[in-house]
């Protein structure tokens, strides 16, 4: 008897010395759009490319804000028509830049460090990725915000093989969103490409590290706060074509943290094997 309670006794020590933290596990299960239908008819003209502008961020970050205002100027020189930035906020991996302060939003989440876990870790904040394009010369698609401007230029000039349309219905707080996705005349057979919806909110009121100190009322815009599905985009199954139709539609509950006009959907299409962006539109859900 003895020996049984000193041999528990050992376990249990070995046991506690060994306690760590597990890794965190993503139970998210993938959404299935409320309709989901595809067909072929007569391929549109071609809609003109829009980049996408991802700006990895903290708030702890003191040059953070001075890439959200390259974002911004950039967005006012091109027009948000031709540019749509997201402000991704990685949880855990830049925690000493994105942990939020106490009494105020959290912006940090799983979304914004599944996206940095796929495409590639930046050494430091802020940097981005610009259309999530490995650019001649790079190993990653991870771009300094100094540069944001020379590679959205250089991504203007390419053509789109698919039109993103996005409608949404509101009702209180139940959001409906619709794309549909046109395969355009300039689209090949057999593209493999995939899918992504995000919800992003503007004019979130939040503390914020700046070079002047820490800011109480820092105004943060484009701020990633869900995704449709799966994070790094949904397939599209059938074959793609000119004039192939893709349309599929979503229901959320929009959270009571949410201010619903300051948010917007956004829609992109990707490569579903270098992820790269294919073709982006935003709408407003106010």
């Amino acid at each position: 008897m003895k020996k049984f309670v000193f041999l528990s006794a050992i376990i249990a020590l070995l046991l506690s010395g060994c306690e760590e933290t597990p890794p965190e596990i993503d139970f998210k299960v993938p959404i299935i759009p409320l309709k989901d239908s595809t067909y072929i008819g007569t391929a549109p003209a071609p809609q003109h490319k829009a980049v996408l502008i991802e700006d990895i961020t903290g708030v702890r970050c003191i040059n953070c804000p001075d890439a959200a205002q390259k974002a911004k100027d950039i967005v006012a020189q091109k027009t948000s028509d031709s540019v749509v930035v997201m402000a991704i906020y990685p949880i855990t991996i830049f925690d000493n830049f994105t942990h939020p302060y106490a009494g105020v939003p959290q912006l940090a989440s799983n979304i914004a460090k599944d996206i940095v876990q796929t495409l590639g870790l930046p050494q430091g904040l802020p940097n981005g990725y610009v259309d999530r394009k490995i650019f001649i010369g790079k190993s990653d698609p991870v771009i300094s915000y100094t540069e944001w401007i020379n590679y959205v230029n250089i991504r203007l000039q390419e053509k789109t093989p698919v039109n993103i349309g996005i409608t949404k219905e509101i009702n209180n707080r139940k959001l409906k969103v619709e794309i549909n996705l046109q395969y355009n005349t300039n689209a090949l057979a057999g593209a493999n490409h995939k899918y992504a919806i995000y919800i992003i909110e503007d004019k979130i009121v939040s503390s914020q590290t700046t070079q002047s100190g820490i800011n109480p009322n820092y105004v943060h815009n484009h701020a990633l706060r869900y995704a449709f599905g799966l994070t790094m985009g949904n397939p599209l199954i059938q074959t793609t074509v000119p004039g192939r139709t893709y349309v599929k539609q979503y229901e959320y509950e929009m959270p009571a943290e949410y201010v619903i006009e300051n948010c917007h959907a956004i829609c992109v299409v990707l490569d579903s094997v270098t992820n790269e962006v294919i073709n982006v539109r935003e709408i407003d859900l106010k």
